[in-house]
């Protein structure tokens, strides 16, 4: 999962090994007309059932699911528990929704912050006070002064530096208790707690050492006690045991091979080491749909329930924000009602729950596999809301737009970078009545709704904030798992004029902090850049915590750039000979293609990153030419890339990177 080498890009959906884009909020699926709507929801099992089956019957359902289970509940009733595939493939077994266990991994925070609500509740615990005087003497470091709370800790707002540690999977036999993971991955608050929202794994795993602290009991026995047994959730689990171990669902990666079982580090994740069943689920949806009720069993009162479910911390009002342990993650799709979710993503399962709260309805899917995983889910909610709630959907329509000039957005312009993984990074532009967004998906043209508050072509919202001196600081458009912060305007290089033809990636490289260790005057934009300078820079923009180990290149110890050299080896980033890295040798243009295109495998699994090829002029030697027909046909390059005169790219592969180049590069990644 959360391997060092994963951290590349960290997981934002809780512990989805390799991939950030489970979280992004990727463009709307066009709306498709269905027969057999219903107009006040699920109302019968039958028809719930038949649906059901219809959608998994679907060709471009089938043909990639393993196994899955799903509930749907209405009000008090469970209206469907089923399973669809398999369990494990090989030995053809069927799912079942009320013995069949999946690994739920971040649906495990919401269990979390309703262990914390309950402590709250009985007056153990405040909210709002300080989280130092219920971590029995262990300090986390704070440069802001403000207080940190257990509010921040729930709404991913906590503002530390480091929100996921160097691992959370390991050998099933495995022991790391959650005091130790605790303290080995203490974090420093850089940030105002309450100022950003920052997908945050560790503030998760911190609650649940607090609960740990003030129950008097580990987590995973306080959660049974207080949450599975009251509700009869007699299949659920934190804690991986031998015997659960069998029960297991198989799971399966991104090209449907299956996986070996593991356990969640620490063995018993507050963020995301929930094992449960379809039908186990049900009994938490009801009691979150009824007040916190299941049957004559309460396990929070309404009051706590509905803060809970409150997605008050956004960037705007009119955007869903978070709650505690609740998101919003496709408010397109939400058909005007409201809608509350937790998704949760771990080596080889994907799962998703969704609460109408209003409505009092319920949707839980749980897959063992990541092979098409979310647009299996997303496609599942969308076809549930246009099946039982289309009238809102229909009528929904975006507000008047506000007309602002090119001078009046212009404070808007600038590049921005992403809380959780620096190098997501979008550049704005100021036109007049709309502002232009480019990041990785393309360039995209937003106009104002509100002041700070825009809609694209397809209906998708945007926001920035402003501090208290009305700066604009954050932004925040398709990404779901963080905000972006708004970078300080770069610095000129002697060297590199205003209309230079790579000024604007040079300058996003100096934005980003890449060029600390060099020279702060000029840039030397037409020289070669060397082996080490190109992995400080890729480093730096990988924001990643460096090695400690020592530098297991000789030629590389003295280098100012060994730390990061070390770093990218332990990656599978870089390799040597005989010991040997060449530091100081300028790096050919075909080896930085080929790093980068291993970042981009890093960053989005097998499953992901998937193989381009390109028309690519001859030169390109064997080992290199998947690296570089990947970065051409991504676009990892500046104006100095052109087709000859048969349409073939002359990628100059052999040539070495000049700096200029090497920003360029950085510039367009991922």
């Amino acid at each position: 999962m959360r391997d060092f080498a994963a951290r590349l890009f960290i997981k934002p959906c809780g512990l989805l090994s390799a991939i950030f884009v489970a979280c992004l909020l990727m463009p709307p699926a066009a709306y498709a007309s269905e027969s057999g709507r219903q107009p006040e929801g699920p109302q019968d099992a039958h028809e719930v059932e038949t649906f059901m089956d219809d959608f998994f019957k679907r060709e471009d359902i089938k043909k990639t699911l393993a196994g899955a289970v799903v509930t749907v509940v209405q009000g008090d009733k469970r209206l469907l528990a089923k399973g669809y595939g398999f369990s494990d493939i090989k030995r053809r077994e069927p799912v079942d929704p009320d013995k069949t266990l999946f690994r739920l991994a971040s649906i495990s925070k919401t269990f979390t912050a309703t262990a914390v609500m309950q402590l709250a509740e009985e007056n153990k615990i405040d909210l709002d006070s300080d989280i130092g005087m219920y971590l029995k003497g262990m300090a986390i470091p704070n440069r802001t002064g403000g207080p940190l709370t257990l509010k921040h800790l729930m709404t991913h707002s906590s503002g530390f530096d480091r929100t996921e540690a160097d691992t959370d999977e390991g050998d099933p036999q495995e022991v790391y208790p959650l005091e130790t993971f605790i303290k080995d991955n203490i974090p420093t608050v850089v940030r105002k707690p309450g100022e950003a929202f920052r997908y945050d794994n560790y503030a998760f795993n911190l609650m649940g050492y607090i609960v740990q602290n003030v129950a008097g009991k580990p987590f995973e026995n306080a959660v049974e006690d207080r949450i599975f047994k009251p509700l009869g959730m007699r299949n659920s689990y934190f804690a991986l045991t031998p015997d659960i171990e069998k029960r297991l669902a198989t799971p399966y990666d991104g090209e449907g091979k299956p996986l070996p079982q593991y356990s969640t580090l620490p063995n018993n994740s507050p963020d995301g080491g929930l094992i449960s069943t379809g039908s186990d689920m049900a009994r938490f949806m009801i009691a979150e749909l009824n007040n916190g009720q299941e049957g004559q069993t309460s396990i929070l009162k309404k009051e706590s329930l509905q803060e809970m479910q409150r997605l008050g911390f956004s960037i705007h009002p009119d955007i869903p924000g978070v709650g505690y342990g609740f998101e919003s993650s496709y408010p397109d799709l939400a058909s005007g009602e409201y809608v509350i979710d937790k998704s949760g993503a771990s080596s080889g399962f994907q799962s998703h729950f969704w609460l109408l709260p209003d409505r009092k309805t319920g949707l839980f899917i749980a897959l063992n596999s990541v092979q098409n995983a979310r647009t299996l889910q997303r496609e599942l909610f969308r076809s549930f809301m246009d099946h039982y709630f289309p009238r809102s959907h229909q009528a929904e329509s975006l507000e008047p737009a506000i007309r602002q000039s090119k001078e009046q957005l212009a404070r808007l312009e600038g590049n921005y970078r992403d809380l959780r993984i620096p190098m997501w990074h979008y550049s704005i532009s100021a036109e007049d009545g709309w502002i232009t967004v480019t990041d990785a998906y393309g360039v995209h043209r937003l106009t104002p709704l509100k002041e700070l508050l825009f809609v694209d072509g397809e209906g998708r919202k945007a926001a920035f904030k402003e501090n208290e001196r009305g700066d604009i600081v954050y932004f925040s458009y398709n990404k779901a798992d963080s905000w972006s912060e708004k970078l300080p305007e770069a610095k000129r290089f002697i060297d590199v004029p205003e209309d230079h033809p790579y000024a604007k990636f040079i300058e996003y490289v100096q934005q980003q902090g890449m060029l600390a260790k060099e020279d702060n005057q000029r840039f030397f934009p037409d020289q070669p850049i060397t082996r080490a300078q190109f992995i400080g820079q890729l480093m730096a923009l990988s924001g990643l915590p460096l090695s400690e180990s020592p530098a297991a290149f000789r030629d590389s110890a003295d280098s100012p750039y060994a730390a990061e050299i070390q770093t990218a080896l332990e990656m599978g980033l870089v390799n040597g000979k005989e010991r040997r890295f060449e530091p100081e040798r300028f790096i050919a243009r075909q080896e930085a293609a080929v790093i980068m295109s291993r970042a981009l495998l890093l960053q989005f699994g097998s499953a992901g990153a998937v193989a381009q090829t390109a028309e690519l002029k001859s030169g390109t030697d064997p080992w290199a030419l998947a690296g570089v027909e990947t970065v051409v046909a991504r676009g990892y390059f500046g104006p100095e890339v052109a087709r000859n005169e048969n349409g073939k790219v002359d990628y100059r592969p052999k040539q070495p990177m000049l700096r200029q180049e090497a920003a360029a590069m950085f510039y367009h990644f991922p």
